[in-house]
């Protein structure tokens, strides 16, 4: 985070200090939010996770929560937004969902290997997304599940993302129901059940961090 980093807000030039200044300052919480949204589109923008980190502590101290507020069910946004405004919380969403599937590509297994590496470990990212509507997924949605994984553009993927693996999880019983509602198949192979176990935890690691970042 620049605090020196110079970006235009209400057609001026302002610095990244002066804005976060004035949000910490304001009086009201449209205003502070009216701040925080500049520095917000800004962090989006730069992908500076820091800046955005720092932003929604500082909102969630004030008890006001961006994505809640803004990000509503099918995509709609509250009247009183302004289109630049709108497009700011979307880029900070999308930079959000970005850095946290980045991070989970990252994640390592106890034997030291990837925790994500097989076509078929999409099946539980896709399945977080489908329960907490991340982005708005839907059930059988998977052509919008992988343009929006496209869109991302992730620093590395483990594993192709591709419709006919993506459709399969229909033929498992288990993955295609809720994450809640995951049952560990016993009596069935050593081999099937570490395969349930791999899957719940990349499943639950996601979960884990969309809920640290307060969007979901």
């Amino acid at each position: 985070m620049n605090l020196n980093d110079i970006f235009i807000v209400r057609k001026h030039p302002v610095s990244l200090k002066l804005v976060l200044g004035l949000m910490e300052d304001a009086d009201s919480s449209e205003e502070t939010k009216s701040w925080a949204l500049s520095a917000l589109f800004h962090a989006g923008y730069t992908h500076d996770d820091s800046l955005r980190d720092y932003l929604y502590d500082a909102l969630d101290r004030k008890g006001l929560h961006p994505y809640n507020e803004y990000i509503l069910e099918d995509g709609k946004q509250q009247e009183e937004e302004s289109p630049e405004e709108q497009e700011a919380l979307r880029a900070v969403y999308m930079s959000q969902l970005k850095t946290i599937l980045d991070n989970l590509m990252q994640l390592k297994a106890e034997d030291g290997k990837p925790l994500f590496y097989q076509k078929n470990h999409w099946w539980a990212v896709y399945r977080i997304f489908v329960d907490r509507k991340i982005a708005n997924m839907r059930e059988n949605q998977y052509q919008s599940f992988i343009h929006l994984i496209n869109t991302l553009k992730l620093k590395q993927l483990n594993a192709e993302l591709d419709l006919s693996t993506l459709s399969n999880i229909t033929q498992d019983a288990i993955f295609r129901l809720p994450f809640k509602n995951w049952k560990r198949p016993y009596g069935e192979s050593t081999r099937r059940q570490n395969a349930f176990d791999h899957m719940h935890k990349i499943a639950e690691e996601l979960l884990t961090s969309l809920m640290r970042a307060k969007i979901c």
